[in-house]
């Protein structure tokens, strides 16, 4: 059984524990860190590039637009080593906000009068399982229908596709909620808790027809 490891970069994500515990149930060897821990990023890179078989960016409690502490960020020697990539939620906006994408409120409040003050602090943008609606077809979500429940934890989205970048899915209040750029595949959207209905479906999708890695289905 072909296995590597899947290197999992922790952006402060409330969900980083189910990742870990799906991705080892998924029979995956791991590599987890949290991104501000005081690593030689490109010594750490140099000892792992031949064994990491991709890398999964989490989602995160942060705000990338805050201006009261450092969103959390990725050392750019992690790129270097030409993996698939996973981004999810907060990772994906990570990338889209690398390339100049502006990353936006996504309001549970249809009304754009009431989205002020205490309001607005209140909004729980898109929160639980939504209906998301294939765009294009991907390797990420093969099996899966036109339509299908994903399982969303966000306030901040995408304002648009970054240049190049096939959109390949949204939902109906978040437009940008999957896209893909070569190997690198980026989902708004948690794949990784277990109340996540096709989370392991699209994770199995990721090992195995993108990275290249046997993984037990069930």
């Amino acid at each position: 059984m072909k296995k590597k490891l899947i290197y999992i970069m922790d952006m402060e994500s409330s969900l980083s524990d189910a990742l870990v515990r799906r991705v080892i149930d998924m029979n995956q060897y791991i590599h987890f860190r949290k991104w501000d821990m005081k690593v030689d990023a490109k010594a750490e890179i140099d000892a792992y590039k031949d064994e990491i078989g991709g890398l999964i960016i989490s989602g995160s409690a942060k705000n990338i637009n805050s201006q009261k502490y450092t969103p959390p960020t990725i050392p750019p020697e992690l790129f270097q080593v030409q993996v698939p990539i996973l981004a999810i939620c907060y990772g994906m906006q990570y990338l889209a906000h690398l390339q100049g994408v502006p990353i936006v409120r996504c309001w549970n409040e249809q009304d754009p009068a009431k989205r002020a003050g205490k309001s607005a602090k209140k909004d729980e943008g898109e929160q639980g399982v939504v209906l998301f609606r294939q765009h294009e077809r991907s390797k990420l979500f093969l099996g899966l229908g036109e339509k299908f429940p994903v399982w969303m934890k966000h306030n901040w989205m995408l304002q648009e596709v970054p240049p190049g970048w096939k959109h390949i899915g949204g939902t109906a209040r978040c437009p940008v909620a999957a896209m893909e750029f070569g190997n690198t595949y980026a989902v708004q959207f948690h794949p990784e808790p277990s109340s996540s209905l096709f989370g392991r479906t699209i994770l199995h999708n990721f090992f195995t027809h993108i990275c290249g890695l046997d993984t037990p289905y069930f």
